[in-house]
């Protein structure tokens, strides 16, 4: 049966719930909105904590004239220092590309190679276990509190990083080894926006610069590398100059 004012009623019911369920959508599309432009303008900044001393400059080694030659393998994990399984390969280029900048930096060798034929033909081998290590936990819900808060609320997540050194003969012997640790702390949230520039890459491999300077230094210092006068002196004698 037809009553044309129930009608209308029920039509006035489905519009005004049509507008509830459009404002619902609108809200939830705004929170949205508000959350993607935060994780956009939020600041991430990472910095290192210096638990070790800055090296600096390591020992000059220009007045000798034979300087060893090395083979160098490194390996970065994750987890804690000798119980980590899994092996970071992703950036294994750029980890092999920062170990070079350092001893290029340094000068102590005539020659250094990645590459595994050259182990048995180098002077000595160094191999380098690189262990990133922390609380993950925490580091999620230091993540989470910062976008529940738009990132308003500023937090951080601190990452260690064990660095175990080996120095080898080309047979295989140990002649030394070490153990440093330093770390980084990554901060996120809108008041880090103007230290963006700071960003975790470098943070990690100035930390690890300095890391495997300090074993280097160690090295020299103590006398385990090896450095000879003999040749420059040769050479010396018969250009008349001793």
């Amino acid at each position: 049966m037809y009553y044309p004012g129930r009608l209308g009623l029920d039509a006035k019911v489905i519009l005004k719930k049509h507008k509830r369920e459009q404002s619902m959508q609108s809200k939830k599309l705004a929170c949205l909105f508000m959350a993607c432009a935060a994780l956009l303008l939020s600041g991430c900044a990472s910095f290192r904590n210096n638990e070790l001393a800055d090296v600096g400059k390591l020992p000059d080694v220009s007045r000798y004239a034979n300087k060893p030659t090395v083979f160098v393998e490194t390996h970065l994990f994750r987890g804690d220092p000798g119980q980590a399984s899994l092996e970071i390969l992703a950036i294994k280029e750029k980890l092999n590309a920062s170990v070079k900048g350092t001893l290029d930096e340094s000068a102590l060798f005539s020659k250094y190679s990645f590459d595994e034929k050259d182990r048995a033909t180098s002077d000595y081998v160094i191999r380098l276990d690189i262990y990133n290590h922390g609380t993950p936990g925490l580091a999620a819900v230091a993540g989470f509190i910062s976008g529940l808060t738009l990132t308003v609320i500023p937090a951080a997540a601190t990452d260690n990083y064990t660095l175990q050194a080996k120095l080898l003969d080309n047979k295989g012997n140990l002649i030394n080894a070490s153990t440093n640790k330093d770390s980084i702390t990554t901060w996120i949230g809108i008041l880090f926006l103007p230290m963006a520039g700071n960003t975790p890459e470098k943070a990690i491999f100035g930390t690890l610069d300095n890391q495997l300077k300090a074993v280097l230094k160690d090295l020299v210092e103590s006398g385990k590398l090896k450095y000879s006068l003999l040749q420059r002196l040769q050479m010396q004698y018969f250009a008349g100059q001793v």
